[in-house]
């Protein structure tokens, strides 16, 4: 199953409305410069997250001053408040945002980022063997290293040091692809795991393909 980027198109519809009704009734509508901004969001993080350098001055620097983007943060202002008044007044609105932060992040969609400094997340729904999966991978690993390392260890006593050194790099690069091999399943099944987020969170809205609401 593979999320359709119609679901996407609902999402990001659904998301710019909401926004753009909360500033209507702020009585502040979004002028075109911050229409456009919205529709055309920067495709790496902006402020107000920029933290960095902050540390800088103990190593002899002072921290270099981060300047604030206002649109931006006026925007996850909008979005925040969008949230909040539409939870106690629509019955389906968490419904609406978790399924539109759920695309949206599964898009890998610049929004996603303003929804999540917003404080609106996808709703998770993790599966009931998430954490032992979680343990049984990290135990594998560790397991696997001493393994390896012994097994190493056996192999090298007594041998000259030329073999001694192509054993371990053998066994070293094994254990690297082992390693990465783990680590793009284990991202296939986080990715496995967020299309059927988004599958249960279309189950439960009301009418499927119309996350839209008015207010």
């Amino acid at each position: 199953m593979q999320v359709p980027n119609a679901d996407l198109d609902v999402a990001l519809t659904f998301v710019v409305e909401r926004i753009t009704l909360e500033a209507e009734h702020s009585a502040e509508p979004l002028d075109e410069d911050e229409k456009y901004f919205l529709n055309h969001l920067p495709t790496e993080p902006t402020n107000p997250t920029a933290t960095w350098g902050c540390n800088t001055a103990y190593e002899g620097y002072w921290p270099e001053p981060v300047l604030r983007d206002f649109r931006f943060e006026r925007l996850c202002k909008l979005a925040r408040d969008a949230h909040r008044h539409d939870l106690p007044t629509r019955p389906d609105a968490a419904l609406e945002w978790e399924f539109a932060a759920a695309v949206l992040e599964f898009h890998r969609h610049p929004l996603s980022w303003l929804l999540g400094w917003a404080g609106i997340r996808a709703g998770k729904r993790p599966a009931r063997w998430d954490r032992l999966l979680l343990v049984t991978t990290a135990a594998f690993v560790v397991v696997l290293f001493l393994l390896g390392a012994l097994a190493l260890s056996v192999l090298t006593d007594g041998q000259k040091a030329v073999w001694k050194w192509a054993l371990w790099v053998v066994g070293g690069s094994v254990y690297g692809t082992v390693i990465m091999l783990l680590y793009f399943a284990v991202r296939r099944l986080e990715a496995r795991q967020r299309e059927q987020n988004i599958e249960k969170h279309r189950r439960d809205l009301p009418v499927h393909g119309s996350a839209r609401a008015h207010r």
